[in-house]
C-alpha cells in the first residue's frame, strides 16, 4: 500500500478509540490521518512552523488516558523564539479543535537536542523529556529545565510531590529526574510502573529505567556512572564497530560458564552490559570462539557467557560488537499476541540508522538478550515504532515509509532423524541432528538417554554445538545395544534439549533381540531337526550376519550414509559459501542480512528474524514521501 504525504514525519500513534486511525506528526506542523493505509485529505491539525536555519516543529505526541471521554491529544513542539511548548487539541469529528497550551515558556534549541519524548504514567500524570537544547555540556542544575524528565498534571499544573519541588524556591518544580542528554523516547513498562527513557549522547546511546529523583550522569558521565548515579540497562556506541582484545590467559571456562578478561587498553566491561551480543574470535582454544550473550560481570575488566563445554583455560583473541545504530529513537513494550509468546513484554526500540532492536528480559527483570531484528542500515531513518490494533509492528522510517512488520511463518527448530530407532543387539544405530536455520548465537544441544535398563547406551554425541557456520551440517548421536542373554525388548527415550528457547525433541528407541525363548520340542539339543539348526534358524551368517544386516559398510558406512565427502560434503550440500554464507544470508555486518531479505527466525523468537539483524517479515509497505528531517548527533564537547 503506497501513499504520498509530507517528507518530515517524526511520530506516529494509533488513536485509542477503535477507529483504526493512525496519526503521523510532522516537523512542519501537520498531523496526518492514515486510515486503512490511505492518507485522509483533511489533517487532524495544521500548525505552521518555520523550516529554515532555525527549525521549529512537532516532536512528540500522546493520547490522554481518558481519551474515550475527553478526546484530548497532546503535542510537544519547538516553537518560534527558541521555546518549547506542550499543547493539546480536542478530537471533534476527526479534526482537532480548541488548542490549549499546557506547558509553555521552556527554553529550546533549534529543533535538535530538544527531546520530545512524552507519555502518560500509571498515576495519570504527563511526563515529558527536555534535551540539552544546544547539545552542550552545561552544568546540571535544578534551576534549568534542560536535560531533565518533567512531570505535570494533564492540565499543566505541577504536583507538589515531585522530588525537587520547592514552591517559591529557584528549582524548576516540574523536574522529576535529571542527567540525560537527548530524551527522544519515553514509555512506561507495563506491570512495573517504571519509566523507560531512550537517550542519545555524543559518546553513547543509553536505555534507562528511571524512578523519581534519579540522575543519569550527564554531563559528567556517559555509560560509566559511579555509585549514586543511575546506570543504563543497555548501551551501545554510536555508529561504529567495537573491538577489544583479551589477556593471554583471559578465557577461563568452569562449570559451563566462560569468563573473558579484557586486556589493558580495552574498554571497561560495563560497555558490554548484560544481554549484549558479542562475537568472540581467535582465542587459542577455538572452543571459546563463537556468538554469545553477556551473562554477568565478575569485575570491571571481565564478563561471563554461558558455554556448556568442558572446563578449560586459554586466552588471546578478541571480541567484536557490530554497529547497532547512531541515535536511539522511539520505543514500546509489546503486548499483543500476533508475534510468538516469547515477544510478550519485550522492549522494542528504533535507531535512526535504520534498525529495530528487541530486548528480552530474564525472570528477575534484568536484560537477558538484546539484538537487532530489523536492519535497513545505513540511512534507514527509523524514528518510531508502534503496535497496531492487529498486533503487527509499524515502523516509521525515512525516507517517508511506514513498514508493517509481521512474523514470518518460519520457526527455529531441531531437525532430528529418525524419531523412532531400533537398535539390534550387539549393534549401533545413529540419529542425525541439525538446525532449521542459522542461529543468532551458538546453540548447544544436550542429549539425555532415559530408560533402557542398561541395554541401550549412548556412545557418541552427548553434547552438540551449532554455530552460524555449521547449523545445517548434520551431527551424529549413536546408541549401542550390548549383547545380553535374555530376549526382553528394552525401551528408552533420547531427548535433545537446545540451550535456546525453542522446543526439545524426543526420539523413541528400542532394542531388537537375537535370542529366541526356548519352547518344548524345538531345542536343537533335544529334537535336533533342521528346523532348529542354529546354522539355519538363527545362524548369525543368515539372519543377523553383520555383513548383511548391520554391516557398517552397507548400512552405516561413513562413505555412503555419512561420508563428509558425499552425504554432508560442506563443499556440495552445506557449503558455507553457498547455503549458509553468513555474508549473504545472515551476515550481521552487511546490508545483505535478514534485514534486507525476509529471513528465517532467530533461535528463540519463534518466527521473526535471522542473523544479527534480521527482518521479521515485512508483508506490507506504507510509503510516505522522502523524509528530510534528521536528528543531529550532539556536539562532542
Amino acid at each position: 500500500m503506497n501513499f504520498e504525504t509530507a517528507s518530515d514525519a517524526t511520530r506516529m500513534g494509533w488513536v485509542p478509540d477503535g477507529s483504526g486511525r493512525l496519526f503521523v506528526t510532522t516537523v512542519s506542523g501537520k498531523v496526518l490521518v492514515v486510515l486503512n493505509g490511505v492518507v485522509q485529505p483533511t489533517p487532524f491539525i495544521s500548525e505552521s512552523f518555520t523550516q529554515g536555519h532555525e527549525q521549529q516543529g512537532l516532536l512528540g505526541m500522546a493520547f490522554d488516558p481518558d481519551f474515550a471521554s475527553n478526546r484530548y491529544v497532546y503535542f510537544f513542539a519547538a516553537m518560534p523564539g527558541f521555546t518549547l511548548q506542550i499543547f493539546r487539541y480536542t478530537d471533534v469529528g476527526g479534526v482537532g479543535v480548541n488548542r490549549t497550551v499546557i506547558v509553555g515558556g521552556l527554553p529550546a534549541g533549534v529543533l535538535d537536542y530538544d527531546g520530545g519524548g512524552m507519555a502518560f504514567g500509571p498515576d495519570g500524570m504527563l511526563y515529558f523529556g527536555v534535551g540539552t537544547l544546544q547539545g552542550l555540556r552545561s552544568a546540571d542544575v535544578l534551576t534549568d529545565a534542560a536535560g531533565k524528565i518533567h512531570r505535570v498534571r494533564p492540565d499543566g499544573t505541577v504536583p507538589t510531590d515531585n522530588p525537587f519541588h520547592d514552591g517559591a524556591g529557584p528549582n524548576v518544580d516540574s523536574i522529576w529526574a535529571r542527567g540525560f542528554h537527548n530524551l527522544y523516547g519515553l514509555v512506561f513498562q507495563p506491570g512495573t510502573g517504571r519509566l523507560w527513557a531512550n537517550v542519545s549522547g555524543p559518546g553513547a546511546n543509553q536505555i534507562f529505567s528511571v524512578s523519581a529523583g534519579d540522575h543519569g550522569g550527564w554531563p559528567d558521565y556517559e555509560n560509566n556512572q559511579p555509585a549514586g548515579f543511575l546506570a543504563p540497562v543497555y548501551s551501545y556506541l554510536p555508529g561504529v564497530n567495537d573491538e577489544s582484545s583479551f589477556t593471554q590467559t583471559g578465557a577461563v571456562r568452569q562449570s559451563g560458564v566462560a569468563t573473558y578478561t579484557l586486556a589493558d587498553g580495552a574498554r571497561d566491561s560495563s560497555w558490554y552490559r548484560k544481554g549484549t551480543r558479542v562475537s568472540i574470535f581467535d582465542v587459542v582454544n577455538p572452543s571459546f570462539n563463537g556468538e554469545f550473550y553477556v551473562k554477568g560481570h565478575p569485575s570491571s575488566r571481565s564478563f561471563t557467557v554461558d558455554q556448556p563445554e568442558p572446563d578449560a583455560v586459554s586466552g588471546g583473541g578478541y571480541l567484536k560488537r557490530w554497529p547497532e545504530g547512531e541515535f536511539t529513537m522511539g520505543g514500546m513494550f509489546y503486548k499483543g499476541t500476533r508475534f510468538p509468546q516469547s515477544y510478550s513484554g519485550n522492549y522494542l526500540f528504533t535507531d535512526f540508522r535504520g534498525m529495530l532492536h528487541r530486548m528480552q528480559f530474564a525472570a528477575d527483570g534484568s536484560v537477558a538478550r538484546e539484538h537487532i531484528i530489523m536492519n535497513h542500515e545505513p540511512g534507514g531513518g527509523f524514528v518510531d515504532v508502534n503496535e497496531g490494533p492487529d498486533g503487527a509492528l509499524y515502523v516509521l522510517s525515512s525516507p517517508g515509509a511506514i513498514k508493517r512488520v509481521t512474523p514470518v511463518p518460519l520457526t527455529q527448530a531441531l531437525s532430528v532423524s529418525p524419531l523412532n530407532l531400533v537398535v539390534p543387539e550387539d549393534g549401533t544405530r545413529t540419529v542425525t541432528v541439525s538446525l532449521a536455520m542459522p542461529p543468532m548465537v551458538d546453540v548447544w544441544v544436550k542429549v539425555k538417554l532415559q530408560g533402557g535398563d542398561g541395554d541401550l547406551i549412548l556412545v557418541e554425541g552427548g553434547s552438540l554445538r551449532f554455530t552460524r557456520e555449521n547449523w545445517s551440517v548434520p551431527q551424529f548421536v549413536t546408541l549401542r545395544a550390548p549383547h545380553d542373554a535374555d530376549a526382553t525388548v528394552e525401551h528408552a527415550s533420547l531427548t535433545f534439549t537446545p540451550s535456546q528457547d525453542f522446543p526439545a525433541v524426543t526420539v523413541q528407541a528400542r532394542t531388537e533381540e537375537d535370542d529366541v525363548p526356548e519352547q518344548p520340542g524345538n531345542d536343537g539339543g533335544v529334537g535336533g531337526d533342521a528346523g532348529v539348526d542354529a546354522g539355519t534358524g538363527v545362524d548369525a551368517g543368515t539372519q543377523v550376519d553383520a555383513g548383511t544386516r548391520v554391516d557398517a559398510g552397507t548400512q552405516v558406512d561413513a562413505g555412503t550414509r555419512a561420508d563428509a565427502g558425499t552425504g554432508v560434503d560442506a563443499g556440495t550440500q552445506v557449503d558455507a559459501g553457498t547455503r549458509a554464507d553468513a555474508g549473504t544470508q545472515a551476515d550481521a555486518g552487511s546490508t545483505h542480512d535478514g534485514g534486507t531479505v525476509t529471513g528465517p527466525d532467530e533461535d528463540e523468537s519463534g518466527g521473526c528474524s535471522a542473523g544479527a539483524s534480521a527482518l521479521p517479515g515485512v508483508l506490507a509497505w506504507w510509503l510516505l514521501a522522502g523524509l528530510v528531517w534528521r536528528p543531529r548527533r550532539a556536539r562532542r564537547s
